[in-house]
């Protein structure tokens, strides 16, 4: 194991510390407590750092709150001067982590996230035939102070280095037993949660040699070639995770099927011809914006504020290929086009034939039903041919179009996915 030095100095430059402040700052420069840290930011920056160089430096209370969404969790805030401190060190050991990790781990790394996490794992669905998908059991309180030290001060050979990052993962949070568990929160606790796991991403490419591997924090997905591949893969896991990190499964949360039933991942369920939108991820982001309006209409947030909301819930989805999430954010933002399905709403028909399908498409305007339909990718159209359209014979008898391969060769084949509709995005 490479350990990296004369990181020290970096790390408590007054340049590093400075742009530390600027990373803490954007996006909460309306906070009072950062604007109050900001209001003396020369004397506030001067001070932490001659704490760091005296080796005085001891982190401050942490302020909590709870959340709920997606399920309640208790958030515990460090103090701005902590959080500027965190961001100083992240911004210098994080790079020489991240040598270390596999092209696997998704969470917490520039030019990875969520997105292109997804994207990964359709490749993987398409590649396997089976997948098995693990979750640890409250990662982030589980994590042993000990077991996650002897896996980073190895990583750094200066003692005041080594000695800060210890201070930091040992620091009480109220609420959590003594000697484990990292504040959710936290930049650090970020980092150090992802490096805890990158042992396994190894373990699972090099000693157990899948096929195929994805991970996302503590949410971690692997391939094989059949059902008992699968379960092999998963008792070495288990044994793992509990043997080297003290960690134990979610064994209501692991699936272990093949993947045409589709994989739960980030919100989204994948299959080898599409993905669909998760009924609670779409609850959720229609909630979100729901708690915006009611501030905006209550004069607690300007226009400007609710159009970045809106394009933030909506802008997270539609990189999917999803459509007309937020119909109320429509409204607010002065978006929205006619189509066919202002007819319905005006009284009129809706008939299915295939004009009325492609404007709709186009414009994204489809009627509500009680699919919740929300996007559509349209495929080379042919008109007249079963399945042409949702009323068409080739539907299924509860409504739902049903995605059916053509042919080679046939008059409808088309690049990639299959059917007349092309890929059919929907709400799982």
């Amino acid at each position: 194991m490479k350990s990296h030095g004369q990181l020290w100095e970096r790390i408590t430059s007054a340049e590093n510390l400075l742009a530390a402040w600027g990373r803490v700052r954007k996006g909460h420069a309306g906070s009072q407590a950062v604007q109050a840290f900001g209001a003396a930011l020369d004397a506030n920056l001067a001070a932490l750092r001659a704490d760091l160089l005296a080796g005085e430096y001891r982190p401050g209370e942490y302020v909590q709150f709870r959340v709920h969404d997606p399920k309640p969790r208790t958030i515990s805030c460090a103090p701005v001067r902590d959080r500027v401190l965190h961001h100083a060190l992240c911004g210098v050991i994080t790079p020489l982590l991240e040598r270390g990790f596999t092209e696997d781990s998704y969470a917490c790394r520039e030019g990875k996230g969520t997105h292109r996490a997804c994207a990964r794992a359709r490749d993987l669905v398409r590649a396997h035939p089976w997948f098995c998908k693990i979750d640890v059991r409250h990662y982030f309180d589980s994590i042993g102070h000990d077991r996650l030290l002897e896996v980073l001060l190895p990583k750094f050979r200066e003692r005041e280095v080594r000695g800060l990052i210890e201070r930091i993962v040992r620091h009480p949070v109220p609420g959590q037993a003594g000697g484990r568990g990292l504040p959710i929160g936290n930049l650090t606790s970020q980092w150090f949660a992802n490096a805890f796991l990158d042992g396994f991403d190894h373990q699972a490419k090099e000693t157990m040699r899948l096929p195929g591997y994805i991970r996302y924090m503590d949410d971690m997905v692997m391939f094989a070639e059949s059902k008992p591949e699968c379960w092999l893969a998963l008792e070495e896991a288990e044994r793992w995770l509990r043997d080297e990190r003290g960690l134990q499964l979610k064994t209501e949360a692991t699936r272990l099927a093949p993947v045409t039933e589709g994989l739960p991942f980030l919100g989204l369920r994948i299959f080898p011809a599409c993905w669909r939108l998760q009924r609670e991820r779409f609850l959720r982001t229609r909630r979100r914006f729901a708690g915006r309006e009611r501030a905006y209409t209550a004069g607690l947030l300007d226009g400007e504020r609710l159009r970045a909301c809106a394009a933030a819930a909506d802008g997270g989805v539609r990189w999917f290929g999803f459509k007309n999430i937020l119909k109320e954010g429509e409204r607010a933002t002065g978006d929205g086009a006619a189509s066919g399905s202002n007819r319905v709403k005006r009284g009129g028909s809706w008939n299915n034939n295939a004009r009325n399908c492609r404007s709709a498409n186009r414009n994204n305007n489809w009627p509500d039903n009680r699919n919740n339909n929300i996007g559509f990718r349209a495929a080379s159209t042919v008109p007249g041919q079963a399945g042409s359209h949702p009323g068409s014979p080739a539907s299924r008898a509860d409504g739902n179009e049903q995605v059916r391969p053509r042919a080679a060769g046939s008059a409808g084949e088309r690049r990639a996915g299959s059917g007349f509709w092309g890929d059919v995005d929907r709400i799982e």
